[in-house]
């Protein structure tokens, strides 16, 4: 029972002190992932800054693979080459080991400072980033009350007589604890963690030493692949730089390994404090990676350059969502970027259906009726998986900023699924309703559904600008095109009533499609610029 409580004691430590870190993390994405980013985007100039910046930001996110996150979110958009990312990455893992050399000192007084402080503010605060604040203060709390906790949970260890044959039986054995180390790892999607437990387990005074240093040694692969893993879906420029920090750090483990018994006396003469010794290789081993493979940045590019090339890219024209990446939801300016991508793709599929619908009305066969279908339903799809995507950010992870900007992308994503409808369900139905009915349609009737659907898909595009760039001199434009719809739209149903009174003959079925379809292209057009409103700071009209 005894054994029981302890393993317990221990899980719900290290339970604690993942969900600190998680709660730092996103609270320092949410407070200041834009920031975060122009800051990166700005340490480009060379491999050095490159290294800083990744250093600098890991020890605000106290999260490597956020970092690595980070970067291959603007590598996949082209902001960044692989070298670069690289030396971000490199200097991440750097900045990973300075964040544990802090948290080996004692500063579980602090604990108590921090909870109190963290739940007041973000309990109090008004505004969106001072709530984060709060929210970083109580994850920074939680991470050296679980350190305070893992140790005494730890302590029963040092009396068992089970416990000890365990560790004595894999001192001796580094590859076998660097594999569990690494799974480890992998399942806690956190190298610092697996450190800092390593240097709980250390302080009862009876973990072997050898058995620690492979912990961290497994904890370093390990923590390579979590990056890796969130991206497999992403672009290959993406995936590269997540996949020479994984090359890198297994060199630098497997050649470490054998020398384990070299460097211990080596570092215990630096500091003989065993959690001290813990660190100290940890950091030794990311600052050997980054002076071995820092100058080496640009072949190791290329190496990922085949190893991923860019001829087996995902296609943009797949009928499902792509970009909608669940690891780049903790920062919300990067989820709504990816949200923006396949908003995007979606439009370019109303695009589609547009086109097909105008060669409907000049008569086409039955495989246009088809595609349009078809891509209804793929906008469908769309629909629900970008409104799902933006729903998972939760509203008080944004600030005002982003979540106006949010609601500028589901009023996109709602206007292209309405339009979606009105096509198929009303327009493609009267035109194939008088196909079957065999009912005519003049000429000069098809001239104006043609030359309004023109300007419908040329809102259409101008749409697609107002939401990539969020600028209010297009939305406005937008607006003005609007009314001038209105007008031709006007000029088209008086003409037709004009034809109407002074020909008798024409058929009074045939006119009702036509009004009804243009009545159907002035609502469209409606709702293209209804977006733009919001970007303008205008009341619709």
């Amino acid at each position: 029972m005894d054994g029981t409580l302890v393993l317990i004691n221990l899980l719900g430590g290290v339970a604690l002190l993942l969900w600190g870190l998680r709660m730092v993390s996103t609270g320092v994405m949410r407070a200041f992932g834009r920031e975060l980013g122009v800051f990166l985007k700005f340490c480009l100039r060379n491999r050095f800054q490159s290294f800083f910046g990744g250093l600098t930001v890991t020890m605000l996110l106290q999260s490597s693979t956020a970092t690595a996150l980070l970067t291959a979110s603007f590598a996949g958009r082209g902001l960044l080459p692989a070298t670069a990312g690289i030396a971000i990455i490199l200097g991440a893992d750097v900045g990973t080991t300075l964040v544990a050399q802090i948290l080996s000192f004692d500063l579980s007084f602090l604990a108590p400072v921090f909870l109190f402080v963290g739940f007041v503010r973000h309990a109090t605060a008004t505004n969106t980033r001072a709530k984060n604040l709060g929210r970083i203060m109580l994850g920074l709390g939680m991470m050296l009350s679980a350190l305070a906790m893992l140790a005494t949970a730890s302590e029963p260890i040092r009396d068992s007589s089970v416990s000890q044959y365990v560790l004595t039986s894999l001192s001796g054995e580094p590859v076998l604890v660097v594999l569990l180390a690494a799974v480890i790892t992998i399942i806690a999607h956190s190298s610092l963690a697996t450190v800092l437990f390593a240097l709980s387990l250390s302080l009862t005074g009876h973990f072997p030493i050898d058995v620690a240093y492979a912990m961290v040694l497994g904890a370093n692969i390990g923590g390579a692949v979590p990056p890796i893993m969130a991206t497999l879906k992403a672009e290959k420029a993406a995936r590269r730089a997540p996949l020479a920090n994984l090359i890198c750090r297994l060199i630098i483990v497997v050649a470490t390994i054998p020398f384990i018994a070299v460097i211990e006396p080596q570092l215990a003469m630096l500091e003989p404090s065993p959690a001290r010794q813990i660190v100290n290789l940890h950091t030794l081993v990311n600052l050997t990676c980054a002076i071995v493979f820092l100058p080496f940045v640009g072949p190791l590019g290329r190496l990922t350059e085949r190893l991923l090339p860019e001829g087996d890219e995902v296609d943009e024209n797949a009928p499902q969502p792509l970009y909608l990446d669940k690891a780049a939801l903790e920062s919300p300016q990067l989820a709504m970027a990816n949200a923006v991508r396949e908003t995007l793709r979606m439009g370019d599929i109303l695009e589609k259906m547009c086109r097909s619908l105008k060669l409907i009305l000049g008569g086409a066969n039955g495989q246009n009726f088809r595609q349009v279908r078809e891509s209804h339903a793929v906008i469908k799809d769309f629909d629900g998986a970008i409104k799902g995507y933006l729903t998972k950010l939760g509203r008080e992870s944004l600030d005002e900023q982003d979540e106006q900007r949010c609601t500028e992308i589901l009023n996109f994503t709602t206007a292209i699924d309405h339009i979606s409808n009105i096509v198929v369900m009303n327009m493609v139905e009267l035109v194939e309703t008088a196909q079957k009915n065999q009912v005519a349609i003049s000429d000069e009737d098809i001239q104006d559904e043609f030359r309004l659907l023109d300007m419908v898909l040329v809102n259409l595009r101008m749409s697609f600008s107002v939401l990539m760039t969020a600028d209010a001199t297009a939305a406005t434009k937008l607006i003005e095109r609007k009314q001038t719809f209105r007008v031709a739209e006007r000029k088209a149903v008086n003409e037709h009533l004009q034809r109407l009174r002074s020909d008798q003959m024409l058929d009074q079925e045939a006119s009702a499609i036509h009004l009804s379809l243009l009545s159907d292209m002035r609502r469209i057009n409606s709702l293209l610029s209804s977006g733009a409103y919001l970007v303008a700071g205008q009341k619709e009209k």
